[in-house]
């Protein structure tokens, strides 16, 4: 028989831990929940009792947030899966970085996703640590060298962004080209890396299908058609629609 996996809940609201822990029991006999905390605190003394592999945890919790519990961490010991209310910047955060979450009201389907990939990673001990301090980094828009996510064959590779040229969407996958002329594809909307990136000055879409980072400019053309060369090589040309915008972000670097 599997062991069951040792699992805590995290969350202020009362209702909510309920819900989540009945449908865990009627659906999830793998699922073993050992505890509950309403708050950081007592997350804190729970996890340190317990010793859980799997945390449900709150992003929304007043006086200290889910994230929060996690920056007590030096190297995270345990698997998250985040439940949280509608926050998009959170959210967008959260997938960038391949990590897992869930949205109240819980729905059984998006649970039993989360749950699967969570205990595929606790089975074949994949380490999700770095992954959530860069989540953690990806909230503090302060932080320079931001990184997020991408799948690489059975690997999740941690790409730095400001190591990004340009991002070029194709259907529903964006293409990526580094500064070490390396090239990942990745399934994310271009739409995606504009809300990820839109506190980083750095980037700047020029095109329907086209973000580039403004550091690898090598010279552009202010003419009739307005064309970028890019260290790397690839040649863009700018949209009519978003010429104004883009000279005068380019007259900003110094």
């Amino acid at each position: 028989m599997t062991a069951r996996i040792k699992t805590i809940l995290v969350d202020d609201e009362k209702d909510s831990r309920e819900v989540l822990s009945k449908l865990i029991g009627n659906y999830f006999p793998d699922i073993g929940i050992l505890g509950e905390a309403s708050n950081v605190e007592e997350a804190s003394r729970l996890i340190e009792q317990v010793k859980p592999q799997l945390v449900f945890l709150d992003i929304q919790m007043p006086r200290a947030s889910g994230f929060n519990l996690l920056q007590k961490y030096e190297e995270v010991p345990f698997e998250v899966i985040f439940v949280t209310s509608y926050d998009q910047y959170a959210i967008t955060a959260i997938k960038f970085n391949a990590l897992d979450y869930i949205l109240k009201p819980v729905e059984i389907t998006d649970l039993r996703s989360a749950i699967k990939k969570a205990t595929h990673n606790i089975e074949k001990k994949i380490d999700t640590n770095s992954r959530i301090v860069n989540l953690l980094h990806s909230l503090d828009t302060d932080v320079k060298d931001r990184k997020f996510a991408v799948h690489s064959g059975e690997k999740v590779k941690m790409l730095s962004v400001q190591n990004v040229v340009c991002i070029e969407a194709d259907g529903r996958y964006c293409h990526l080209s580094m500064n070490n002329r390396e090239n990942y594809t990745t399934s994310k909307y271009l739409k995606e890396f504009e809300d990820y990136l839109e506190h980083d000055p750095a980037f700047i879409r020029v095109s329907k299908s086209l973000m580039i980072n403004v550091n690898y400019i090598k010279e552009y053309s202010k003419g009739e058609y307005c064309i970028i060369e890019m260290e790397n090589g690839k040649s863009v040309e700018v949209a009519r629609r978003k010429k104004q915008e883009v000279l005068e972000r380019l007259k900003e670097i110094k």
